[in-house]
């Protein structure tokens, strides 16, 4: 296997068949139908079904399908950050950062950062906790912003800042809930949004309760939880800096301390960064003036 073969794979794929291919990349068929069938030889799996209009991905080709994506941005990112340091300016820093990780630190970390290093750019990869997690471990990302509960085995970390958890959502479901600070206790009967990884956490810590809550729709995202809850299926259960991206929306504080939440920016450790992702990280251990 070797990199032209997977983009001339990935350019059959988006155009959908092989004569669509071959007009992109500017060659006739017989050669790109042998460098499929090269590959499927030295696997030994069938990537696609040939139909009379359209190629059918296998599972094999979905597979393949994923890597080559991600193997082919990785060339292509490498070809930017190599032609920007022969013009004498640094490469491209890969940060995973979670829908509700860009807080005031975060960015008050990349404008120190940004003083001193201004030829710096940025790659940015959204997604949720466990999932830039494992982009990290695959090192398609150098750097991640995520947040708490995580395994934080193998990871240097540095906090950037700590939530309390929250319950947001229209009056309909605030307006019947006790004065002041709330408990779970106080949620029953509630229907909530909430992360799946808070839904286990939540559960366990009330397993010997007296008392149940009711999960209306769990997910993976801040911005999920947000959206149910403006839609008024519920009242969501999130870190207080996820309202940033609804500032308007009604919340109550929960008074739980141990439901705290805190932000990391974390690294692999022992591994090798990039001369400006090692730079950021050193960045962010320098303590900052509040202003």
């Amino acid at each position: 296997m070797n990199i032209d073969q997977l983009h001339y794979f990935a350019v059959i794929v988006e155009t959908g068949t092989i004569s669509g291919a071959a007009r992109r990349l500017h060659m006739s068929q017989p050669p790109l139908s042998l460098q499929i069938r090269n590959l499927e030889t030295e696997y030994g799996v069938r990537l696609f079904e040939r139909g009379s209009r359209q190629i059918r991905l296998t599972e094999a080709g979905r597979h393949l399908y994923s890597y080559a994506r991600k193997i082919l941005e990785l060339r292509d990112l490498a070809e930017h950050d190599l032609a920007r340091i022969r013009e004498g300016k640094q490469g491209t820093v890969r940060i995973g950062v979670i829908s509700s990780g860009s807080c005031r630190a975060f960015f008050d970390g990349i404008a120190a950062f940004q003083s001193i290093s201004p030829d710096v750019r940025f790659s940015i990869y959204d997604g949720n906790t466990y999932e830039i997690l494992e982009e990290l471990e695959r090192e398609k990302i150098e750097l991640a912003v995520i947040r708490t509960p995580f395994p934080d085995r193998g990871l240097d970390k540095i906090p950037l800042q700590e939530d309390h958890m929250v319950i947001a959502g229209k009056e309909e479901f605030l307006r019947v809930l006790p004065d002041g600070p709330l408990h779970l206790s106080d949620l029953e009967g509630t229907p909530l949004v909430c992360y799946r990884r808070w839904e286990k956490i939540i559960r366990e810590k009330l397993r010997n309760s007296s008392f149940s809550l009711d999960f209306y729709c769990v997910n993976d995202d801040a911005r999920t939880s947000l959206q149910w809850a403006r839609a008024g299926f519920g009242a969501a259960l999130l870190p207080a800096s996820a309202l940033n991206a609804a500032p308007d929306l009604p919340f109550r504080a929960l008074a739980d301390e141990d439901l705290a939440s805190t932000l990391y920016l974390v690294r692999p450790a022992g591994r090798i960064l990039s001369d400006g992702a090692e730079a950021l990280f050193r960045t962010f251990r320098v303590p900052r003036k509040s202003e």
